[in-house]
């Protein structure tokens, strides 16, 4: 906080922008709730009338801060870039704006018509006040120079008299009807009106407005306080009683002098402004002078972005409340509720636009840099955007693509529940579920926002491509320093997708936070305590996606406690010296851990109880998905499935584990480096090459196994190691992927995706051992021809592991054909917006049909009999009357799951069970048989059997 700034600032004007937006809002209010098709007539309605004038100063008050706060302004270059904040406000809220018309409206949302919609000033519905500010914006330091030129003060009135008269002036004498008496007594029954003064230049009336801003920043208006206030007073009744007397009988009339270019909203602006400014805002408290600040500092981001809360909030007063005149007291409860969503989103928007501004003079600046300096070095950013840029469009352009799994939807339902009132631990019994705090605030958001959960499948796919991105992003800044392999590593590691199933889930939200932890940790600055904190945030919530990482928590204490022991002995020549494992280091971490941990409690306990968490555990265990083992057992698996995922993969570890054992006994070691890479970037290419025919299947988490034998023998090769990365990446991704072992029945797949983390920190040492190998050449006969063959088959085998992932890509759907085979598109429900095949798309159409008639019912809990985890999703707010959206096949474990679900929580007992024609219960008959026995009633169609108690 600049508080200097804060000194000089002048809070008045604070004051007057926030009632500027507040009153833009209220105009809004009387757009929505029916007033201008409501005849004028009675005492609600005159007071209704009154407020619609008090409110119409909105934007006049806009445009006279715009005099008054630029009359100094002057041409320059840095003149224009002050625009620029406006501009990516606006783009931001065109983008909100069209994104919520496509999903709450149906309205077509592409890039060319965003393009058009930013454009042409109608993605975001309120924006055409932005068109006509750039024109002002671009005019005032011209405006600025005539007026400044004017030498007297009475030259400037004249000015101002000239625009008032050419703009303001005809809507006080050009609403008249001369030709007819009868109009006088009812001027409703006649719209024509004879012209007296010239109204051309009407819409010339910004420029008039900037200009009394300009003169009363200069001379102010010299009359007492209390009659400028009696005089806003006496005119606000005139002109209301003005504006009811011409629409009595009828609708309201909005004639020009109501407009902005209309007398009575100058008039009152004017005044109000003036009172305003006279306000003494020197002595208020600092805190209030800041509040003031900030708030303001959101007006525009209000103005543009309440176009959404208007469409969820006023839908909901015109249902429940049926005539206009009622409506009115509730401008009390509406308005401030859209004031202070709005502002929210605004704060959000303003702080992306911050964002993205200093992301652009960063790069800029990184640019100016890279121009500057001769070497080739200069083009790894350059390299890393284009790469970034085209894996990011490769991956938005996937999100369209396959819809064949339940996993993608299970994700979301979990805090989809959650936003019912459901309670982790409690209500929720699959094994997965911690993770699903996490992506409760999206689905919060998305739901409050849509007030559906339309289309929120395909938006959680491309809010995950964001995160992704941001998270790569963020890791890459920290890695450059290690060169171009940072960016092929960074590059790699966004382009791979768990199980390729592009969303945000326990494996991509666990990895991402996972390596996030791990490069934060290896390359902070330790004496500062940020990184650390983060740092401890993102282990947190990777432990909420996978539990069974707590332990590497206390291994982490142990390592401390090494330190500690050793950092004064002769034995602190090693990693354990480092400061990674100092006590301070350990404290911040612990910290940024506690507060996700301390936050997360809280809101599970708030809904649960500890007994009742405690009694439930038993039953979360019991998962016959998730079998139970002792700790030799899952070790066991653990290095067994690593063997078993391929019929030869036995040779690929047995040929890399005879290398290692030589490399590691090979005392001269370094002088032979060029011989251990190529082995082992040989035994890594044949085992991407045995992984090759599976790739594009489920299972093609397994080509992103073979890199870490890279990673090992360039860290072994490497002279000058980079210890903290090893310590807390590379080995973090190896424990991570005995954890994921320990909770997963997906066993070698889970393996595989967890090295992926560890990859990164392969590829920083792999540029480590070549940078190296570059400066001293191996002792041996033909070094330079086998380091050559060296760089050349570690530069294949990049290749090819990039070739791998990206046909990976481009022709796998998850439990889908391949993308170009998937042709129809899903056109309502959760799924909106999703390409499949025709097949899939008309069994989702069906039964989605279908289970929108329950919309028509009353609310009750409700359980689908079925492995379709979008039908949840898609029966909107119907509360959960299941264990877990997720059903462990169509079988007796199932339904014997969900009797002990019912015996414990008697309140999740289903109102009504639906179950798909298509679905492979074997005791199908038997089911509805016992179900009509406990009370329920049987219809059915041609798509489903409906329960109904």
């Amino acid at each position: 906080m600049d508080y200097e700034k804060l000194k000089k600032r002048d809070s008045s004007l604070d004051i007057l922008r926030i009632i500027a937006v507040f009153t833009v809002l209220s105009v809004h209010f009387f757009l929505h709730n029916g007033f201008y098709s409501q005849t004028i007539e009675g005492t609600p309605m005159y007071v209704a009338v009154v407020m619609r004038t008090l409110f119409s100063v909105c934007v006049p008050l806009f445009m006279l801060l715009t005099g008054y706060l630029m009359s100094k302004k002057e041409l320059s270059k840095k003149y224009y870039s002050g625009i620029t904040k406006t501009l990516v406000v606006f783009v931001i809220s065109t983008l909100a704006c069209m994104i919520y018309k496509n999903i709450a409206q149906g309205d077509v949302f592409d890039l060319k018509s965003f393009i058009l919609g930013t454009l042409d000033f109608t993605g975001s519905n309120y924006s055409w006040y932005i068109e006509m500010y750039i024109g002002l914006f671009l005019l005032a330091p011209f405006l600025n120079l005539a007026y400044g030129k004017l030498k007297s003060k009475k030259q400037k009135q004249v000015l101002l008299v000239t625009t008032v008269f050419l703009t303001i002036i005809p809507s006080l004498f050009n609403i008249f009807n001369f030709g007819s008496l009868d109009w006088w007594t009812n001027p409703t029954s006649s719209d024509e009106f004879q012209k007296l003064v010239p109204s051309w230049w009407q819409g010339f009336y910004p420029v008039a407005y900037y200009f009394v801003g300009c003169y009363i920043r200069e001379y102010g208006l010299k009359m007492k306080t209390r009659t400028m206030l009696i005089l806003f007073v006496f005119s606000l009744f005139i002109f209301s009683t003005f504006n009811y007397f011409r629409s009595y009988g009828t609708t309201f009339k909005s004639g020009t002098y109501i407009y902005w270019y209309g007398f009575e909203p100058f008039v009152l602006s004017v005044l109000l402004f003036l009172l305003i400014k006279r306000i003494k805002t020197d002595n208020f408290p600092k805190a209030a002078k800041i509040a003031l600040w900030k708030v303001s500092d959101l007006a525009l981001g209000i103005y543009l972005i309440s176009f959404i809360f208007d469409s969820i909030v006023y839908p909901v007063l015109c249902e429940k409340v049926l005539l206009m005149p009622d409506r009115l007291p509730y401008y009390f409860v509406t308005v401030p509720i859209v004031f202070v969503l709005s502002a929210a989103a605004s704060f959000i928007m303003n702080l992306v636009a911050k964002l993205l501004i200093d992301g652009f003079k960063s790069l800029a600046n990184i640019i100016k840099d890279l121009r500057s300096k001769p070497d080739k070095g200069k083009w790894q950013h350059i390299i890393f955007a284009v790469l970034m840029a085209f894996a990011i469009g490769f991956s938005l352009w996937k999100c369209y693509y396959g819809f064949g799994g339940n996993d993608e939807s299970f994700y979301l339902t979990i805090p989809h529940r959650l936003t019912l009132g459901d309670s982790l631990l409690g209500d929720e019994w699959h094994l997965t579920q911690l993770s699903g705090f996490l992506l409760l605030p999206f689905v919060w958001l998305y739901t409050m926002i849509t007030q559906s959960t339309v289309g929120i499948i395909f938006a959680a796919r491309v809010f995950y491509v964001i995160c992704h991105a941001v998270i790569v992003c963020v890791i890459y800044s920290r890695l450059k320093k290690y060169g171009y392999f940072s960016v092929f590593g960074c590059v790699l590691y966004f382009l791979f997708t768990p199980f390729d199933i592009m969303a945000l889930s326990y494996n991509t939200m666990g990895l991402d936070l996972i390596a996030l932890t791990g490069v934060l940790m290896a390359t902070a600055d330790y004496s500062k305590k940020s990184p650390f904190i983060i740092s401890g945030l993102a282990f947190a919530g990777a432990v909420l996606c996978c539990p069974y990482l707590a332990a590497v928590y206390v291994m982490y204490i142990i390592a401390v406690g090494v330190h500690y022991v050793i950092k004064k002995t002769a034995l602190n020549k090693n990693v354990f010296n480092s400061e990674l494992f100092s006590i301070k280091t350990f404290l911040w971490f612990t910290l940024g851990a506690g507060i996700l941990a301390a936050i997360f409690l809280v809101f599970v306990l708030s809904r649960v109880s500890i007994n009742e968490t405690f009694s439930n555990l038993p039953y979360l265990l019991a998962d016959p998905d998730h079998p139970q083992m002792g700790f030799m057992a899952k070790m066991n698996y653990y290095f067994k499935t690593i063997v078993e995922c391929h019929t030869h993969f036995k040779y690929v570890l047995m040929a890399y584990g005879a290398t290692a054992i030589v490399m590691l006994l090979d005392r001269k070691r370094k002088q032979h480096r060029s011989i251990y890479l190529i082995l082992t970037s040989a035994i890594v290419i044949l085992a991407l090459v045995m992984f090759m025919p599976t790739m594009t299947s489920v299972y093609y988490n397994a080509i992103m196994f073979p890199m870490i034998f890279m990673g090992i023998t360039a860290y072994v090769l490497s002279e000058n190691k980079q210890r903290e990365l090893f310590a807390s990446l590379f080995v973090l991704g190896i424990f991570y992927s005995v954890a994921l072992c320990f909770s997963s029945n997906q066993y070698f797949y889970v393996t595989a995706m967890a090295c992926t983390a560890s990859n990164i920190a392969s590829f920083i040492f792999i540029g480590n051992l070549i940078k190296e190998m570059k400066a001293n050449p191996d002792n041996l006969d033909y070094a330079v021809p086998c380091k050559y063959l060296a760089f050349v088959m570690t530069a294949f085998l990049i290749i090819l592991q990039a070739c791998f992932q990206i046909t990976v890509k481009a022709e796998h759907s998850f439990w889908d054909s391949e993308p170009k085979q998937l042709t129809q598109t899903i056109q309502n429900g959760p799924a909106k917006g999703i390409k499949t095949t025709q097949n899939n798309a008309q069994t989702y159409e069906q039964i989605y049909a279908d289970i929108s008639q329950y919309q028509n019912l009353e609310k009750g809990n409700i359980l689908f009999l079925t492995q379709k985890t979008w039908t949840y999703l898609a029966a909107e707010d119907f509360p959960y009357g299941t264990l877990s959206a997720y059903v462990t096949g169509e079988n007796q474990n199932s339904l014997a799951r969900l009797r002990s679900y019912y015996s414990v929580n008697s309140k999740k007992i289903p109102k009504y069970i639906y179950i798909p024609k298509d679905s492979e219960w074997d005791n199908l008959q038997q089911i509805l048989h016992e179900a009509q026995q406990n009370g329920y009633s049987l219809s059915e169609n041609e798509v489903s059997y409906k329960l109904v108690k």
